[in-house]
């Protein structure tokens, strides 16, 4: 599965995009909003240095830097001039080869069109052309030296920002779950261009909500929400393809926290926020099989079926998309730790057949003993797993929860198919119609 969503999303960070782009719709704010959310417990620090660098590695494929020598016709980038870029004037018309105010360039999509040659002049240029339909082509003159030997220095192309960037993170960001690695965000003026630094505690575990351009060294905006529904921001560099910058004024002062790696801690390709679980909060649950736990100490313990804990506390994990789930043993008041996936977690539900961890396959709601159609005289059988005669249909479905397909009826029984499941066999099982009690189960071919 990660594989596949990879491969997407470099296809759509790589091909040519033919749709007419809107420079207003990289323009995103965020909302404001009056409290920050708790802090969030971090993970055990060997497992997160294990997970920040599989992230790492997927942010570097997703991303890759493209330096000036390696561009092509499918990048796409957006005027945002700074005050150096507003006295150089750093285009020229490619019709009159007359220079061009950059501010009039001000938000202008241009798409790269490859390097020339100019034979009046002498000089190499670097060609591009509007994406607003017209495909105005404009140009930057290499200050000195051939484009080979200038598409080596840091300083590519000034004014323009990495519009693909941008792209490519709302593929694989929106509605994703990050963990805040800094302390310091911000969150935009509500008129205006402006914004202001707000706190943030660390691991503070968030939803990406909207993403969108930052500027030429960050180019990526991006709005993420806690669980009290507060949003702030942070322009961060990702590929840092043509960002002006060397990786070592990347640590200065004022750029440390602009990074992606430094502004934000990736959870789960598929993770859900862990408040997206609160309804399971304080549920009490039976084991509908026999399980192995860890106690908080990491020591194991086995338990049988049906026994009985109730859910104390739910995690998201980062690099993962299940959660660590704590259970307090209803008879005994300690807490065990369960690492499982919900169906509703996204990505997970084609697989469940596959896979042993699914929470609705080792779990069910509720304290067995005190539920209507379960015989407490039954429950050492329900736990060996076998279905016996005068079962209930409750007591059965403890036994098998998978599901089952009526096979036989008549004016007398009816009969439940279920099939080969976790090891248990085929088996079939017969009801009296008057009283819905098992008649006969027998292991079915």
């Amino acid at each position: 599965m990660k594989k596949s969503i990879l491969m997407i999303a470099m296809t759509l960070m790589v091909s040519a995009v033919g749709a007419q782009r809107n420079a207003q719709d990289y323009f995103v704010k965020t909302k404001n909003a009056k409290e920050v959310a708790p802090k969030v417990a971090a993970t055990a620090k060997e497992d997160v240095v294990q997970e920040e660098e599989k992230a790492h590695n997927l942010m570097n494929e997703l991303f890759p830097r493209l330096s000036l020598c390696d561009w092509n016709d499918s990048m796409v980038f957006m005027v945002l001039p700074d005050k150096r870029d507003l006295v150089l004037r750093v285009f020229n018309d490619g019709y009159t080869n007359n220079s061009v105010s950059t501010m009039s360039l001000n938000h202008q999509l241009l798409r790269y069109q490859g390097h020339s040659h100019d034979n009046g002049t002498n000089r190499d240029r670097i060609n591009f052309v509007t994406e607003d339909g017209n495909r105005h082509p404009y140009y930057f003159e290499v200050p000195s030296g051939t484009f080979e030997d200038y598409c080596f220095t840091k300083y590519g192309v000034p004014s323009l920002a990495y519009i693909n960037d941008v792209e490519t993170a709302r593929k694989v960001m929106l509605g994703k779950t990050l963990v805040t690695k800094s302390t310091a965000y911000r969150i935009d003026a509500t008129y205006g261009e402006g914004s202001e630094e707000i706190q943030v505690p660390l691991d503070t575990e968030v939803k990406v909500v909207r993403i969108g351009v930052g500027t030429r060294a960050f180019p990526v905006k991006i709005i993420v929400a806690d669980r009290k529904g507060r949003e702030f921001f942070q322009n961060v560099a990702i590929s840092r393809t043509n960002s002006g910058l060397r990786d070592e004024e990347f640590n200065m002062m004022d750029n440390q926290h602009h990074t992606f790696e430094t502004a934000f801690d990736m959870m789960g390709d598929f993770a859900l926020p862990s408040w997206h679980y609160d309804s399971h909060l304080g549920k009490v649950v039976f084991a509908r099989r026999a399980l192995k736990l860890k106690n908080t100490r990491g020591d194991e313990f086995t338990f049988p079926g049906l026994t009985t804990f109730k859910i104390m506390q739910i995690k998201s994990q980062r690099g993962k998309s299940s959660v660590k789930m704590t259970l307090q043993n209803t008879k005994n008041g300690t807490d065990y730790i369960a690492e499982v996936h919900f169906k509703d977690t996204p990505g997970a539900a084609d697989v469940v057949g596959e896979r042993d961890d699914i929470f609705e396959n080792l779990f069910g709601e509720g304290n067995p003993a005190s539920m209507k159609g379960v015989d407490a005289r039954h429950i050492a059988a329900i736990r060996q797993g076998k279905i016996q005669k005068g079962f209930t249909e409750t007591e059965v479905k403890l036994v098998r929860e998978d599901d089952y397909e009526v096979v036989a009826q008549n004016n007398r029984t009816y009969s439940w198919q279920f099939s080969a499941l976790y090891g248990k066999p085929s088996i079939r099982v017969v009801f009296d119609k008057r009283t819905k009690r098992v008649i006969q189960a027998f292991q079915a071919r």
